[in-house]
């Protein structure tokens, strides 16, 4: 599903933190229709007079069962957070260019190795939510890693692991992801396809490391993160 430039004004109808400098913000769907996984851009013109500045993309962290657009972020000094964490429920945030292919492909039966670093967990909570909701197999290994213990959607993800025995999560916290640490905890990656979802570089370096390895990885790259901030 691509919405091509197609311009949208969605209203702010609450936000909420999650944990540490992490939060949601819960958005108007109004005409939205997009598939647990895809991303947007947004445009906040008070953020800056550039585009550098203005215009952020992020994935939709909400599943399109709950109805809503949100957005989910760690909160930083940047032009464009520090103008998001300001709106107020009423305000309006500009959108276009929904599309992406990191979705799990509804037909699909055979297991798979979700791999998310910090914030990276975004889509994936969209995926399997969705997938929960209209009675899908969550036949997947989730391998979380977070700098620290505050670990967004965590509960939710525990909720799901209790509901679908099919379904595995391991959090690891304070770890650097490699391609060593993968394998080790989800051998039968290798012979899955690998969803991989972070900071733009570990996604690219990682990604690498696998496709070497014969792995068929999907990708979804987080700019403006590191190993530092993830």
């Amino acid at each position: 599903m691509e919405q091509e430039n197609v311009s949208i004004n969605l209203s702010l109808i609450s936000s909420h933190d999650e944990v540490e400098n992490v939060r949601t913000f819960i958005f108007e769907k109004k005409s939205v229709e997009w598939v647990a996984g895809q991303s947007q851009a947004y445009i906040l013109p008070q953020a800056g007079e550039t585009e550098k500045e203005n215009q952020h993309w992020f994935t939709i962290s909400s599943a399109p069962v709950e109805g809503t657009i949100n957005i989910s972020t760690r909160i930083s000094a940047s032009p464009f957070k520090e103008a998001l964490n300001s709106l107020n429920p009423g305000d309006e945030i500009s959108t276009h260019s929904l599309g992406g292919k990191f979705i799990w492909e509804e037909g699909d039966q055979a297991p798979v190795t979700l791999i998310a670093a910090g914030i990276g967990i975004t889509p994936f909570r969209s995926i399997l939510l969705q997938r929960s909701a209209v009675g899908k197999s969550l036949n997947a290994t989730l391998l979380y890693f977070n700098r620290t213990s505050g670990i967004p959607f965590q509960k939710e993800l525990e909720t799901l692991g209790q509901k679908h025995p099919e379904f595995q999560l391991k959090m690891i916290v304070g770890e650097s992801v490699t391609a060593e640490k993968i394998f080790m905890l989800a051998p039968t990656a290798s012979e899955q396809i690998v969803y991989l979802s972070g900071p733009a570089p570990m996604v690219s370096s990682i990604g690498s490391v696998l496709k070497e390895a014969g792995v068929t990885i999907k990708q979804d790259r987080f700019p403006g993160y590191d190993e530092t901030n993830f």
